[in-house]
């Protein structure tokens, strides 16, 4: 018998998945409009708030090094998977995780696209390049409109839906976060106030998804094939381990600073 493809194996084990993921099994079952009028609107043209996001991107931008350009490049193309990489390493792949792979497509694509489409029609807000106040993004900015950042609404909401799964993990998700938030102000693509709008959409439509029990069956899948690549991949765990004790030294650190001063 001719051996399978791995590609055809990949298909057969995730293509159940996938399809039950996109024909009727729904994570947010929310109304845009109720997440949006939760989350406060974007600082009034030429207020002290609007003027000081402007300021902080031109300093930022003053002081952008090509180390930090690489930083904000690295989370242009960002998807489901790409925390998981950050945490566990470049076996964190849809080959690997296919359901994984599958549920995060989905939680991005369908679930918070259609609110973050709503709310960034409903704000309008101008992005920082096109105001003529000299922000100059070095990263590529989509034509869509800038508040809420929707990077940082899918890291947000990638880093509950991960936190949810493994949560020994949920700091190093959470740190993800906020990282990819900073990436899109130091890119020049969205004002610090946008990340932050775009953090409050991550955790509402977060916190709705998992209020679903059809979420929830997918985060016990998700976690079983999270776990077992683990369990196979001992230095993908051993790398978010290492990363778990440096954050553990260096919050410590700073507590002692705080505790001496």
């Amino acid at each position: 018998m001719k051996p399978r493809h791995p590609l055809q194996t990949l298909l057969a084990i995730a293509l159940p998945f996938v399809l039950a993921t996109l024909h009727g099994a729904q994570f947010f079952t929310g109304k845009p409009a109720d997440i949006i009028a939760q989350i406060p609107p974007p600082p009034a043209e030429r207020s002290l708030a609007d003027m000081a996001d402007i300021e902080t991107m031109l300093q930022v931008q003053k002081d952008r090094s090509p180390a930090q350009v690489e930083r904000a490049l690295s989370i242009v193309d960002q998807d489901g998977m790409s925390p998981g990489m950050c945490v566990f390493g470049p076996e964190f792949t849809p080959e690997n995780l296919p359901k994984t792979a599958a549920f995060f497509k989905q939680a991005k694509e369908v679930d918070l696209r259609s609110v973050v489409n709503a709310a960034k029609d409903h704000w309008k807000r101008m992005r920082p390049h096109l105001r003529g106040a000299g922000v100059k993004p070095c990263v590529p900015v989509p034509s869509s409109d800038s508040y809420p950042s929707g990077h940082s609404a899918a890291r947000v909401l990638f880093s509950i839906l991960y936190g949810a799964a493994l949560p020994e993990y949920a700091p190093l998700f959470d740190d993800d976060a906020r990282e990819a938030m900073w990436c899109r102000v130091l890119g020049g693509a969205h004002y610090p106030t946008d990340t932050q709008g775009g953090r409050i959409m991550g955790e509402l439509v977060g916190a709705e998804m998992l209020k679903n029990e059809t979420t929830r069956k997918a985060i016990a899948e998700i976690r079983a094939e999270i776990r077992a690549f683990l369990t196979a991949n001992p230095e993908a765990r051993k790398r978010a381990e290492e990363m778990l004790r440096r954050r553990f030294l260096n919050h410590g650190k700073t507590e002692s600073r705080k505790t001496i001063h």
